[in-house]
């Protein structure tokens, strides 16, 4: 247990995600990585295309408040439509998780393990790093959104 995370925020990086099989038999314009905090949606990832590997890359980056709720969801989905009609998409697989089980990495990248899709675990590579209000990292955050 880390303590109380109240007035403080987590950085979330979603690397890869690998091991991706999609649960229809259509084929996803692209996938993506949805986090839910207290039953919003708060952040999707780019959407990016799946590899013939069945693994996707991303490097994207979102600031949360750990203070709305002490559990959050981390959703992969596909994308059927193309280019600007990309919706929320069907979701492949779901997991809900504490801000504790997030942090108990410290700065080191782990590997969430999903629910099986046809028989395979789907994975994401994630690094969370706590972050505190003025501290330097969100006034970039804030800024990218901003200029978005």
């Amino acid at each position: 247990m880390l303590g109380s995370l109240d007035g403080r925020y987590i950085r979330l990086e979603v690397i890869t995600a690998k091991n991706i099989n999609v649960p229809s038999e259509r084929i996803p314009a692209g996938i993506c990585v949805s986090i839910t905090v207290e039953s919003r949606r708060r952040w999707k990832s780019a959407t990016r295309h799946l590899s013939s590997e069945e693994s996707v890359a991303w490097g994207d980056t979102v600031t949360l408040s750990s203070h709305v709720s002490p559990i959050l969801s981390v959703e992969i989905r596909a994308s059927y439509e193309v280019d600007r009609m990309l919706g929320s998409g069907e979701v492949i697989s779901k997991l809900q998780m504490s801000w504790d089980e997030v942090l108990d990495h410290g700065d080191e990248a782990f590997e969430l393990s999903f629910p099986p899709v046809r028989g395979v675990h789907p994975s994401l590579t994630l690094k969370a790093t706590v972050v505190f209000p003025g501290h330097p990292a969100m006034a970039w955050e804030y800024y990218i959104r901003a200029s978005k």
